[in-house]
């Protein structure tokens, strides 16, 4: 049983969901299950058993908690019905546990390989993002760039909420396109590169199309604002934003504040 939870949680990560283990490691008295029994829990799926019962019920709130916070936990209860972490229980003893949660790698996907999308993408070579690229110009062969149609690229790519889209096509038009499906998309972050006037109105037109903007998560014009204006130092902003971000810090913004 515990390989198949082991392997479950596995193949659960592979295919971009967050997943916790819950280990019990301290077990007294009369407690349905002992110290080692692990049990895994998803966002809508339980596999093995700490024990059942209200014990059960508890944990797997507290799990589903980490899993929304992306956070690790220990976890003690009283099953003599005794103190703060009481549970009112006719075998009585106490369990204490772990929880630890895993989540899929953060990715980065760029839309659009011109001179500031490569520039990101040399920059991520060695970084622990999964790095994804995607061009509609089949001109020239780039390495670790998938060119095809932009709006089927965005469409079958396999969902994953850890997802910040970098979006700098080669123009207007293929920008709106990519924003309109990522809309549709699990992401925690869009940028888009561009002018004010452009921001605003490729918003104005967003709305008139019944699309809502995210506002805690579309950034743009895309990136902090401390470079010469090169490609290579736009991508460094870019990146540097998407990190704050990740990391939640407080940072200067070039976004359009409307």
């Amino acid at each position: 049983m515990e390989t198949l939870i082991l392997k479950t949680l596995y193949d659960k990560i592979e295919k971009n969901q967050s997943v916790a283990l819950v280990t019990l490691i301290e077990s007294t008295g009369a407690t349905p299950r002992k110290a080692g029994t692990i049990m895994g829990v998803t966002k809508d799926e339980i596999i093995g058993t700490v024990g059942g019962g209200l014990i059960e019920l508890k944990v797997i709130e507290l799990a589903r908690q980490c899993i929304e916070k992306n956070e690790n936990k220990y976890f003690e209860f009283d099953l003599n019905g005794n103190g703060k972490n009481a549970i009112d229980m006719s075998c009585g003893g106490s369990v204490k546990g772990y929880i630890k949660t895993f989540k899929p790698n953060d990715r980065i996907v760029i839309i659009g390989a011109g001179h500031i999308g490569r520039s990101l993408m040399n920059l991520l070579k060695n970084s622990p993002f999964e790095v994804v690229v995607f061009d509609d110009r089949d001109e020239e062969k780039i390495e670790g760039v998938t060119v095809g149609d932009i709006e089927t690229l965005i469409k079958d790519l396999p969902e994953n909420p850890n997802t910040y889209f970098v979006v700098v096509t080669k123009g207007h038009k293929s920008d709106f396109v990519a924003l309109k499906n990522i809309f549709n998309k699990d992401f925690k972050y869009i940028g888009m590169v561009g002018s004010k006037n452009k921001v605003l109105e490729t918003r104005k037109k967003l709305v008139e199309e019944g699309y809502k903007i995210p506002e805690d998560r579309f950034f743009s014009p895309i990136g902090l604002d401390f470079s010469n204006g090169t490609p290579y130092e736009i991508a460094v902003e870019i990146l540097a934003e998407i990190l704050a971000v990740k990391n939640k810090k407080e940072v200067k913004h070039r976004k359009l504040i409307v």
